[in-house]
């Protein structure tokens, strides 16, 4: 085995635990908010709605920042210390008895988290050329394969124990995954003195004067936007569908799993795939079948139609984002790579900002089909923007992967 596939299979390994973790938590904040005291439907939405988005707001200022650090100092060290940091915000988090220490645990999570562009870099600056894009797919299946398990395992925990205990099971997931990264990732790194490590400045600048990579900031915005309108809501909705509710926990579980499953199986294929036909074809077919399985979600009758809906979201949400991730790895060189995945990262935590926020106000006031409902035309305004926009975008190959841009 080479050296860039065992660094792939501990990232994953590493990314799978962590969020099983993480993803424990999400499904169940309503639920858990009502237990520690917040009353009233409207009120529960409010507060799911910021207090999932709390991380986001922080991170996406800190991820840049984070991401240049990694440029300077190396990428392992952001992830041991991203992954640390979660462990110990969220075992706090097992103590908080209000919504408003909840709240304030959440934007001290966002400050230290960050683990994802670091892993990326790592990758991008290991893999071979041609296995690109299959590399990143596969380390992005990690997440996705995490999301499964995490709310089946979240279920079957707070079926049985109650809502606090999985914040500790998050904190000893994400310790666990530190030392994975520690003890088994390798990294050859080296600053050259010719090409420092980019400033955020100019980072930021090398992002506003590209195309392509303007491109793909905002179509990563849309996309994260438009997912996560309704992912902290979704329990809500399930029980809006008629489970009993003693199976609320568990099939909101089934629900988030359905679509880690079938995102964590199609994101290698789409990798491959785009690496052979190209990176344009596989990102407007997934914007489209992304339309086509989230506008229906908003009239289902039942949890079962939701699952299947759910399910075909996932595979066509895998062609997304590993896809992006390798246009920006073939559209950026080497020393300025950790700061500009961290530029992506933020655009991304931009859209888990302001899609509850919009969610919440939308399921408060309009009720909760509704955020399906806009879930979907915002992921179909974003198909018929790229399909407007692909002449004006140079989207790299592997026969241009060689010749990347030293500027935008």
């Amino acid at each position: 085995m080479e050296a860039w596939e065992k660094n792939l299979y501990s990232l994953w390994s590493a990314q799978f635990i962590a969020m099983i973790g993480l993803s424990m938590v999400v499904p169940f904040l309503p639920l858990y908010l009502r237990e520690i005291g917040v009353k009233g439907d409207e009120a529960v939405k409010i507060w799911s709605g910021l207090i999932f988005s709390a991380p986001f707001m922080v991170g996406a200022f800190m991820q840049p920042i984070w991401g240049v650090l990694g440029d300077r100092y190396g990428r392992k060290p952001m992830i041991v210390r991203a992954m640390m940091g979660l462990a110990l915000t969220n075992f706090l988090m097992g103590f908080a008895r209000t919504a408003p220490q909840l709240l304030v645990l959440r934007l001290f999570q966002g400050s230290l988290a960050g683990f994802v562009a670091p892993s990326l870099a790592l990758m991008a600056s290991h893999t071979p050329e041609n296995r690109m894009g299959q590399a990143l797919g596969t380390l992005q299946s990690a997440l996705v394969t995490g999301m499964i398990v995490g709310p089946l395992v979240g279920g079957f925990l707070t079926h049985l124990f109650g809502y606090r205990l999985i914040f500790f099971g998050t904190a000893l997931s994400c310790l666990v995954a530190a030392l994975v990264v520690l003890k088994l990732v390798q990294e050859k790194f080296e600053v050259k003195k010719r090409k420092q490590p980019a400033r955020l400045k100019e980072n930021l600048s090398y992002v506003f004067h590209s195309p392509t990579l303007r491109a793909m900031i905002l179509l990563f915005i849309l996309v994260q936007l438009s997912l996560q309108i309704a992912t902290p809501f979704m329990s809500l909705y399930v029980e809006h569908l008629g489970v009993r509710p003693d199976y609320i926990g568990l099939m909101t579980g089934l629900v988030f799993g359905i679509t880690g499953v079938t995102n964590a199986l199609s994101a290698p294929v789409w990798g491959k795939r785009g690496d052979r036909i190209g990176y344009a074809k596989i990102l407007s077919f997934s914007l489209f079948g992304m339309t086509l399985a989230s506008l229906p979600q908003a009239i289902v009758t039942n949890v079962y139609q939701l699952l299947a809906l759910r399910g075909t979201l996932g595979i066509f949400a895998a062609g997304v984002i590993p896809t992006v991730n390798t246009i920006v790895q073939r559209s950026t060189d080497e020393h300025r790579r950790g700061g500009i995945y961290g530029i992506f990262q933020s655009g991304l935590l931009v859209g888990n900002v302001f899609g509850p926020l919009l969610g919440g106000m939308l399921a408060a006031y309009l009720g909760l089909r509704m955020i399906l409902l806009v879930n979907g035309s915002i992921m179909g305004l974003a198909f018929l923007w790229l399909r407007k926009s692909r002449s004006r975008i140079q989207f790299p190959d592997l026969s241009t992967a060689a010749q990347k841009k030293t500027s935008p």
